[in-house]
């Protein structure tokens, strides 16, 4: 095998590793900002508490500007590999060639939008990474508090057995006996019990700082990547594929019909992976619409379509893509209005 066909083989593995990993960093990326309500939900008075869940109601507009902009987006940007990949799984080796221009000009196309994406997501990342750190420092107040929680939890577990000591002596007290040991025994479940609840509290507090800072933020990064790594994969093709205009090489030493031959065998596989993050946008959008909308800041949503729109226009120079992008994303938001 050449060289130009390995470094394509190399090119498309990795591609294809990166829709793996971006599949299922979407959905810890939904899972997580939907458990922030629900499994890891700050309840108590605390003050450390209170500033989560004003972070926490923040992050819940940014999830609303995904859900609404930039997740339709994303599901184009799979969309496109998914069907630029087509061309070799439908088209034989002849009329490959003949529709190579607009293949050419398609892959352009597709650079810019993987470009565009990824100035989206990375603009995006931008208030998280500012929460995070916000949540990063609250993360000392909430190891604190868990240490306060944990002394309760041991005083309370230890009056829970000094009583229980007390219901099994006054048991054989006559007449005293059978209440004192019901009473002091209902006591000794009371305290128990809140107990339990103490550190459940504690671990419940934990959890919400860590969903944050090592959920959340990591997923959403590692989605990043695997939109560079798309963007510089189309980079790649756009390179090769200029290469061969206008050149002939010998039959048994063909680039083009090499690169042809190595993107239609992986072909398949690519379509497969592509189909498998199809799969799980159910559940994630799922996910967005269990979080609450109640108390949405409508204008910072705004502004960020505005901005979005904005970056659409000044990333995308080949023709139809910019109205294609705006397009997707008016046509999501009029069918979920109520985000």
């Amino acid at each position: 095998m050449a060289e130009g066909s390995r470094k394509t083989e190399r090119e498309v593995k990795m591609l294809e590793d990166a829709l793996k990993d971006m599949t299922v960093c979407m959905r810890i990326f939904s899972l997580t900002l939907r458990s922030l309500y629900v499994q890891h939900a700050v309840g108590t008075n605390e003050e450390p508490a209170r500033e989560f869940r004003k972070l926490r109601d923040d992050t819940r507009n940014d999830a609303i500007v995904y859900h609404r902009y930039i997740l339709p987006v994303s599901t184009k940007f799979v969309s496109s590999i998914r069907e630029y990949f087509e061309y070799y799984d439908a088209l034989n080796y002849e009329e490959w060639c003949e529709m190579l221009p607009d293949i050419l000009q398609e892959t352009k196309g597709y650079k810019e939008l993987c470009d565009t994406v990824l100035q989206m997501h990375e603009d995006f990342l931008v208030p998280l990474k500012k929460r995070n750190d916000e949540v990063l420092l609250l993360v000392t107040k909430f190891e604190d508090l868990e240490a306060e929680y944990e002394k309760k939890k041991r005083e309370l577990e230890e009056r829970a057995q000094k009583n229980l000591d007390w219901a099994i002596f006054l048991s054989f007290v006559p007449y005293i006996g059978p209440m004192a040991a019901q009473v002091l025994g209902f006591l000794a479940d009371l305290h128990m019990a809140k107990a339990v609840a103490e550190g459940q509290q504690a671990k419940i507090q934990e959890a919400a700082s860590v969903a944050v800072s090592k959920a959340l933020i990591p997923a959403l990064k590692k989605f990043i990547n695997g939109i560079e790594i798309a963007a510089g994969f189309f980079s790649t093709i756009e390179h090769e594929l200029m290469s061969f205009e206008n050149k002939a090489w010998n039959a048994d030493d063909d680039p083009k019909k090499c690169h042809y031959m190595v993107m239609k065998t992986e072909a398949k596989d690519m379509k497969a992976t592509c189909q498998t993050f199809y799969e799980v946008l159910p559940a994630v959008r799922t996910d967005f619409k269990a979080i609450p909308t109640e108390g949405t800041n409508e204008n910072y949503a705004h502004e960020w379509l505005e901005k979005l729109k904005k970056t659409i226009r000044e990333k995308c120079s080949v023709p139809g893509l910019a109205g294609k992008m705006l397009r997707d994303m008016k046509m999501r938001s009029r069918f979920e209005p109520s985000l």
